[in-house]
């Protein structure tokens, strides 16, 4: 019986690339305990390794090029994008992050006067040249390929001259315990700063994000206004978003 429950549980990090102990419990209905014993197993193996938290497949890529991530689960993406876009309105000052669901996001804004966007967004910035007349601040900072957006140091600096209305972020992963991940340190440090410096802040996620842990955490979800996805989460995040008085909104 553990022999087919190490080879099932190697097969679903390997799928979902990170995963919390508590997702693991919750799936293969064992102890914590047992689960560690079997990740010991599966890491001496070689196939996952360790993560604060939970585990890591070691064949996952840290970050997925932005042009594969684009045709991933695009009817959801766009459909969380959607309802996100309802939350826009005249005058705003919003911030649009990196991510394919976020990108999504620009696409669906409505027509509203006055909008000034922040954005490391590079898709967005280039669209922008043609497609409307907002205000667009660029936050600079060093270029990163994978994800298509600006990032690091210089990029936080910049945000952190200035006060926006409401964020719209994405996540590599999110948990209870480990709240909204990325895997990108350049990322990383924008998204920290933008969640310093806004009012209002949406968690952009798709179901696929739930129970999964990445490298570095840059906000709690109780630091989140409303989390907008398009499946309700299993009944510990909707006790623990309603407790921080966080918005669960299913597209």
């Amino acid at each position: 019986m553990r022999v087919s429950r190490l080879m099932q549980m190697e097969d679903y990090i390997m799928s979902m690339e990170t995963v919390t102990i508590e997702a693991l419990c919750d799936k293969f209905q064992v102890s914590k305990n047992t689960v560690r014993r079997d990740l010991d197993a599966l890491c001496k193996k070689g196939a996952v390794r360790k993560i604060y938290g939970g585990a890591a497949s070691n064949h996952a890529r840290d970050t997925v090029p932005f042009e594969e991530r684009n045709v991933k689960n695009i009817r959801l993406k766009e459909q969380i994008a959607r309802k996100a876009a309802e939350f826009i309105h005249d005058g705003d000052s919003i911030f649009i992050d990196s991510g394919t669901t976020l990108t999504a996001l620009y696409y669906q804004l409505p027509q509203v006067q006055n909008l000034t966007i922040f954005t490391n967004n590079m898709e967005v910035a280039f669209r922008s040249l043609s497609e409307n007349n907002y205000r667009i601040i660029l936050t600079g900072g060093e270029l990163s390929r994978s994800t298509c957006s600006a990032t690091g140091t210089d990029a936080s600096r910049m945000l952190d001259c200035y006060n926006i209305e409401k964020a719209f972020l994405s996540a590599v992963g999110v948990s209870v315990e480990n709240g909204a991940t990325n895997s990108s340190r350049g990322e990383f440090e924008v998204k920290q700063a933008v969640v310093r410096r806004s009012k209002y802040r949406y968690l952009l996620v798709d179901s696929s994000k739930f129970d999964s842990v990445s490298l570095m955490t840059f906000a709690e979800l109780n630091a989140f206004d409303a989390v907008i996805t398009d499946t309700e989460p299993s009944g510990k995040y909707q006790n623990y978003l309603k407790k921080n008085n966080v918005d669960l909104i299913i597209t």
